[in-house]
């Protein structure tokens, strides 16, 4: 699946350019492992959004063992490297899930290969979901631990069970897709508990449980902390219902099971259906999900436990608001709030339906082919055939008796289908020959499967054909949905944008690009006004709305900032990067400038933060000549305007080293975004001032200084990162100990 692109070194990426990989992935990976093989754990990120966490959005992974291979790996290659990784990874947890039930070996094979490439995970590849694959990776290493625990096998003991848990949810924590961790979180919590019904210790069992997401948290504590309290001042600590309800998926692409190009594949027909493809997908394969269905009828209802059950709740909150259910969870249940895609749980629906057809290869392997499966594969694919003929007949002439006004009676599906495929007739007709194409497709699928299930009924060693047929159609529309790209434009793109820079002389300048552009300042080290940050910081959000006039939750939609309005100079913005045809360009905003740092001797306080982005709309408000706060600063205004001296020098990203000769007491403004993690502390020997960082003009960094000189250290220390270090640090000690103790036990036995 991945030789030709692995083995062409760093020529090929596999995705679409322009989407995840090209932001922030390609830039943000070389920069943080860059910084980490020099000793440097990157904490603050400067170049995006006016700076923000770093470490703490989760998402670049800093801590995911993995992704230590991006210190020695050239970004293309790492990138390729870690997909194919996870992917086999992937395979090998379900197919041990599947074993410890005791099933078929090759059985355990075909559910790991089918979980592997099914749609709602291999085409993850598509838009660069690699953060998603290494999330998704870990699920079934947790199931297994769950089924370890409470199947009480004395090999290895519940203890061991309970540290194979932990280290996979610590995995999945570290892997740095929050949302992935919450909703597998959720899966595992109802797994487990429906299977804890039924179990004979039930104390201990649950202890167990328990300490398996407990246990996984605190060995991720570095991160899981530190995550947290940025989020604490993230946007995203509650967006609106509509924003939260989008992304769900629809309930007729569950037609994607056994029809994947129904509704278009991306490559010779575009996708016609609500929202994207890439996450809009269940396609399991049509031999598997026939074998799967053999489970439901003759499988052991002990080993396939719950499967069924599991997709079914599963795919119910993938749906989202397309039932009343998610509005219930929305109101009710923390942490729906913070996210939107509830689509992200269509892979654990295939994970469960994986283990249905592990059961059904199983039964298939060790008992003759029943009568009934044959007869159906035939009928179906009879009736698919016929309906896919009448279908193509109708596309002949236009669409008009069948393809057209079914659609158009279909109200529900306005939103996506109207303008595509009932209002344009080219559109429509070639949505219309491909879908016709795609049930013939299965109908002969099906017809090959009926066929190998009447010879197996002879010659049994046909079963392993059928297995292998379900592997083939799997990795045909794998490949066929593969994209790559040429990584090369991206670092060119990034040593234009530093030339253009250096010969105007720009400095600390901030530039303002679009989507999928932004990063390509990172790449430079320069600044840039935007990015593709889930962990975007909350008063930036509100400030920039205010800015754009935009409701805060179109942030998390639009493709960049429009209106290079007066207050974006405060921002230090001087510069609107353009890409055409790959040409750059830079436009002057002839914006008034704040500096990196000023001394504002007048200042007004403000009773909240409400109040001051109320004052920002003042046209006649001038930063340059007053500061808005918060919090009384503990100083008098002297009315002089006497100008000081301010040296500034950035030791690292999230380290300032700042001299200042104040005249008057003033307020020394930095305009690079506050955080509350932001501390300031004297520098010359036997200076016991303390400095305190409050915001200004309500996202700027404010230090409040009497008269005199200062010499001081800015940092951005969160104090969570400690915490959580000891117990990051505390809990792996633990866990050597209880290994120790029970390779102990196990010898002595």
């Amino acid at each position: 699946m991945f030789g030709d692109v692995l083995l062409a070194g760093n020529s090929r990426i596999l995705s679409i350019p322009n989407e995840d990989i090209t932001r922030p992935l390609f830039y943000s990976l070389p920069f943080g492992f860059g910084e980490l093989r020099k000793g440097h754990l990157v904490l603050w990120n400067p170049y995006n959004y006016a700076g923000l966490p770093f470490l703490g959005a989760f998402g670049h992974a800093l801590l995911y063992p993995p992704h230590w291979l991006h210190m020695f790996l050239a970004p293309a290659l790492g990138i390729d490297v870690e997909i194919a990784l996870h992917l086999f990874l992937a395979g090998v947890f379900v197919y041990l899930w599947t074993s410890h039930r005791r099933l078929h070996p090759a059985a355990c094979i075909l559910a790991g290969l089918v979980f592997m490439f099914s749609g709602a995970v291999f085409l993850q590849i598509y838009r660069g979901h690699l953060h998603c694959i290494i999330s998704l990776t870990w699920a079934p290493l947790i199931m297994l631990a769950i089924d370890g625990v409470l199947d009480g096998t004395p090999r290895p003991s519940p203890r061991v069970w309970t540290m194979i848990g932990m280290v996979a949810v610590a995995m999945q924590i570290l892997s740095g897709h929050v949302q992935y961790t919450f909703y597998t979180a959720i899966i595992a919590g109802i797994y487990a508990l429906l299977r804890w019904l039924t179990a004979s210790r039930r104390l201990r069992d649950v202890l167990c449980l328990a300490m398996i997401y407990a246990g996984g948290a605190s060995l991720a504590a570095v991160q899981l902390f530190t995550g947290l309290q940025a989020a604490s001042e993230g946007y995203r600590t509650s967006i609106s219902y509509d924003v939260a309800a989008s992304f769900a998926f629809p309930p007729e692409n569950v037609l994607t099971l056994i029809f994947p190009g129904f509704f278009g594949d991306m490559v010779s027909t575009p996708y016609w259906g609500r929202w994207t493809l890439t996450e809009m997908s269940l396609f399991m394969g049509v031999c598997p999900f026939v074998i799967a269905v053999c489970a439901l009828v003759h499988g052991a209802k002990g080993v396939r436990r719950f499967s069924l059950l599991m997709a079914v709740i599963v795919l119910v909150l993938a749906f989202g608001d397309y039932t009343p259910l998610f509005r219930l969870l929305y109101d009710h249940v923390p942490g729906f709030q913070n996210f939107r895609g509830t689509t992200k749980f269509t892979f654990l629906a295939l994970l469960f339906l994986s283990m249905l057809v592990a059961v059904g290869f199983d039964y298939l392997l060790r008992s003759r082919v029943p009568r009934w499966l044959a007869v159906s594969a035939f009928l179906t694919s009879a009736l698919l055939t016929a309906g896919g003929l009448a279908l193509a007949s109708d596309c002949r002439s236009g669409g008009r008796d069948i393809w057209t006004p079914t659609l158009s009676r279909m109200s529900f599906l306005a939103e996506a289908y109207q303008s595509f495929i009932v209002e344009r007739a080219t559109g429509s007709l070639a949505a219309c020959q491909n879908a016709s194409r795609s049930l013939w497709i299965t109908a002969g699928t099906l017809a090959v499967f009926g066929a190998l299930s009447v010879a197996a009924r002879r010659w049994h060693r046909l079963v392993y054909v059928i297995g292998l047929v379900g592997v083939i159609e799997l990795m045909a529309y794998a490949r066929y949905t593969r994209p790559t790209f040429d990584p090369t434009p991206l670092a060119e793109r990034s040593v234009t944008l530093r030339r253009l820079l250096d010969e105007r002389d720009a400095g600390d300048a901030r530039i303002l690009s679009y989507d999928p552009y932004s990063y390509i300042a990172m790449g430079a080290r320069a600044y840039d006004l935007w990015g593709a940050e889930p962990a975007l910081l909350g008063r930036y959000a509100r400030f920039v709305a205010l800015t754009q006039r935009w409701p805060t939750d179109a942030i998390l939609v639009t493709s960049g900032m429009r209106t290079p309005t007066p207050l974006l100079g405060m921002l230090r913005l001087r510069y609107l990067l353009r890409m055409n045809a790959e040409q750059m360009t830079l436009l002057p905003t002839n914006l008034p400038q704040l500096p990196r740092a000023a001394l504002i001797s007048n200042w007004n306080v403000l009773p909240d933060s409400d109040h001051v982005l109320a004052a920002l709309q003042d046209t006649t408000f001038d930063p340059t000549r007053i500061a808005l706060l918060e919090h009384d600063p503990g100083l008098t205004p002297s009315g002089s305007e006497e100008p000081g001296q301010i040296s500034i020098h950035d030791l690292s990203t999230e380290e300032i080293d700042i001299t200042v000769d104040a005249p008057q007491p003033s307020i020394l403004v930095i305009s690079d975004n506050y955080s509350a993690s932001w501390k300031a502390a004297p520098l010359d020997p036997g200076d016991t001032r303390s400095y305190v960082v409050e915001p200004a003009d309500y996202l700027l960094r404010a230090i409040p200084l009497p008269a005199g000189h200062h010499h001081i250290r800015l940092e951005y220390r969160p104090s969570a990162l400690i915490l959580g270090t000891w117990v990051t640090v505390s809990t792996i000690a633990a866990c050597l100990v209880v290994l120790a103790l029970e390779w102990r036990r196990v010898r002595k036995r």
